[in-house]
């Protein structure tokens, strides 16, 4: 589609996956829309769950829109906040499917992500045992990004 607008254009169309330097931006793009309706759910649970009252004194005392959500909705969402990048950061860590399914690897190995070269190593060439030691490691770089979130963030919740 976006080949066909750039057509329209008058630009030449290009090859998305089959481009090294264009294939791992191609195939983040997809990711992070695949994961934005999770995350709008989320988010649209988040405001639901912000009590009604709290605005109207907010009105009451005269506060402009941008006051109530820079006093109330902001820091009532903070939680939600943190589970939301968490949880994206776990995600986006651990990509595996897309670059499967779009380019196996390719174009050049431009797509190989920790998780897919865990998966030739394990499945491919048969190296459990390094393949396992790479997933411990993917699981304390997780841990790890997800404490330093966690404190960045001023999460209340203790992990």
């Amino acid at each position: 589609v976006l080949n066909i607008l750039l057509q329209a254009l008058g630009f030449a169309p290009r090859p998305w996956l089959g481009d090294p330097q264009l294939a791992m931006p191609s195939i983040i793009i997809m990711a992070v829309w695949s994961g934005m309706g999770w995350s709008m759910v989320i988010y649209l649970a988040g405001l639901q769950g912000i009590p009604a009252s709290l605005y109207e004194a907010a009105k009451i005392d005269g506060a402009s829109a941008w006051q109530q959500f820079c006093w109330i909705t902001l820091p009532l969402l903070q939680p939600v906040t943190l589970f939301v990048v968490i949880m994206s950061c776990i995600s986006n860590l651990q990509v595996f499917s897309q670059i499967l399914v779009m380019t196996d690897g390719g174009p050049l190995n431009a797509t190989i992500s920790v998780t897919y070269q865990i998966w030739i190593n394990a499945f491919r060439f048969f190296r459990l045992g390094y393949a396992s030691a790479m997933s411990f490691l993917l699981f304390v770089v997780i841990f790890a990004i997800s404490v330093l979130n966690n404190r960045i963030l001023g999460g209340r919740v203790e992990l």
